[in-house]
Parts: structure tokens; C-alpha cells; sequence
């Protein structure tokens, strides 16, 4: 398993979700429900669901007729995923699978979200046409992806010093997140997957963090970051995370650190 394929065995998936979820995914996974446009008796899909931050979210907004389903390829997200509660008056249908290659049937679903994912596939494209075909016609497919990362200055930050002190390589399991982050880039996609028009936004939070000493250690290990950066002396990551300070100094608060974030939405009608 190389760190860029961001897959994660069971005990990273829960600290995935014990961490990252709440710090950082977790507001953006809401961001975009809220941003989905949907009626209480659609069938949803969540695409790449990871531990179903956005299918929970999504729950609560569908009726007992309507239908809720959550993929991941990963077997542990998804058993993270499982184990989580959620809006109980629906059912969530959990399916391990991949994201070119979906149990549903042609023009079956009314909604698709995708929350971070399509950056992470070797070929973007064959997930947006697998998601063309299952979606009814009119059916919209909502995406987040992160901006530049010149634009998240924490990911920025992290992504350089981990290359810097420890590897380029172990610095790609987080850089891989921004391969696909150029609006045109994206659309052309979306164009060559079929879909007859997309609508592009922006949504910036500002996020409370605990501070980075304690806060970037954890956050590490729940990535594929994790393994080359506990491979390194506490030397270096003491040196890693004083530079950090240094580079996120404007953002440092009493309690921790508050720093912007910044993601686009696309919404694709078929």
C-alpha cells in the first residue's frame, strides 16, 4: 500500500474518524448536505463515503421512502461507517465497492454526492460516467473538492515541512489530496463523463483546531502519513513542528489555532 492510495486498515479508519472527521471533514461533509439539493423520498448515494460524515448528514433528510446507500472500497471505513449512529428512521445501506463499478442499476438514483474522493482515483473520469449511468435522468451528482492548496495554508504548511524534514514521499499520502483542485480541469471532466451542465461555488470555513503540538501528531496517524512520520527521530519531529508553529504563527490562538479552509462544490446535472 503506497501513502498516496490514502487506504486505510481498520485502526487508522477509526482514528480517521475520531480525528479527522470532527476537526476538519466533518464541517465540510455538512457543507456539502446542506449544499445538495434533494426530496425527503430520493434515493441518495454517497460515492466514496469513507465513515459516512456525509450520509449522516444526509439522513436526516430523507423519509422512511426514501433510500440512503453508502460505498467505499475501503472494508474498514465502512465498518467504522456501520457502527456509527445515525438518523434513525432510515435505513443506510452500506456497500463495499468501487467507485467505477456501482451495484446500482441504470438510471436508478435521484442524488450522487461525492465528498473528497474523486482526486484519490487514477481515473476520475470512468467515476463520473459510472455515476452518469445510475443517476435518473435530471439526477445531479454533487462533488466537493479541495481548492489549491495554496488556499488551505494549515495543508499547505504540513505538506512542505513533512517534505522538507522527513520525505517527499510520505508528504504525497496529504498532497495527493490536491491533484484535482482547477475548476476548468474539473468541468472538462464532468463535460467528458456526459453531463449536459455543472455549477461551480465555493464554501470557506474557518475551523477551530486544538493547538499543533498536540493536534498534528494525531492528525498524522490517521492518515498514510503515519508510518514515515513515526519512522522519524524526536529530533526531527520536534524540528517539524516548531517550523510549523512558525509558518502558522498569524493563525495561532490561546486555545489552539483557527485557520480557513477552503473547498469547491460542483454540482453536475445529467
Amino acid at each position: 500500500m503506497t501513502s498516496q492510495e490514502w487506504q486505510l486498515a481498520n485502526d487508522a479508519a477509526r482514528r480517521y474518524e475520531e480525528i479527522l472527521v470532527p476537526a476538519i471533514l466533518g464541517p465540510f461533509a455538512k457543507s456539502l448536505a446542506d449544499w445538495t439539493e434533494l426530496e425527503v423520498h430520493h434515493t441518495v448515494v454517497d460515492v466514496g463515503c469513507g465513515t459516512g460524515a456525509a450520509t449522516r448528514h444526509l439522513a436526516p433528510r430523507l423519509s422512511e421512502s426514501g433510500r440512503l446507500i453508502g460505498t467505499d472500497v475501503n472494508k474498514g471505513m465502512l465498518e467504522v461507517a456501520q457502527s456509527l449512529p445515525y438518523h434513525q428512521d432510515l435505513s443506510i445501506d452500506w456497500r463495499q465497492e468501487t467507485a467505477d463499478n456501482l451495484s446500482m442499476e441504470n438510471e436508478s438514483v435521484d442524488v450522487v454526492v461525492c465528498a473528497q474522493v474523486l482526486q484519490f482515483l487514477k481515473q476520475p473520469v470512468n467515476a463520473l460516467r459510472e455515476i452518469h449511468r445510475v443517476l435518473k435522468n435530471d439526477g445531479h451528482l454533487n462533488i466537493s473538492l479541495w481548492c489549491e492548496i495554496e488556499e488551505n495554508p494549515y495543508f499547505d504548511a504540513l505538506v512542505n515541512a513533512i517534505a522538507e524534514y522527513i520525505s517527499p514521499e510520505t508528504a504525497a499520502g496529504l498532497g495527493s489530496a490536491f491533484r484535482l483542485t482547477n475548476p476548468h480541469e474539473i468541468n472538462i471532466l464532468i463535460d467528458e463523463a456526459g453531463y449536459q451542465s455543472s455549477q461551480n461555488d465555493v464554501v470557506e470555513l474557518y475551523l477551530e483546531l486544538p493547538g499543533i503540538d498536540k493536534f498534528v501528531p494525531r492528525h498524522i496517524s490517521a492518515t498514510p502519513m503515519g508510518p514515515g512520520y513515526a519512522s522519524a527521530s524526536p529530533e526531527v519531529q520536534a524540528t517539524l513542528l516548531s517550523k510549523l508553529s512558525d509558518r502558522l504563527h498569524d493563525y495561532i490562538t490561546e486555545d489552539g489555532m483557527t485557520i480557513p479552509f477552503r473547498s469547491h462544490l460542483i454540482r453536475a446535472i445529467k
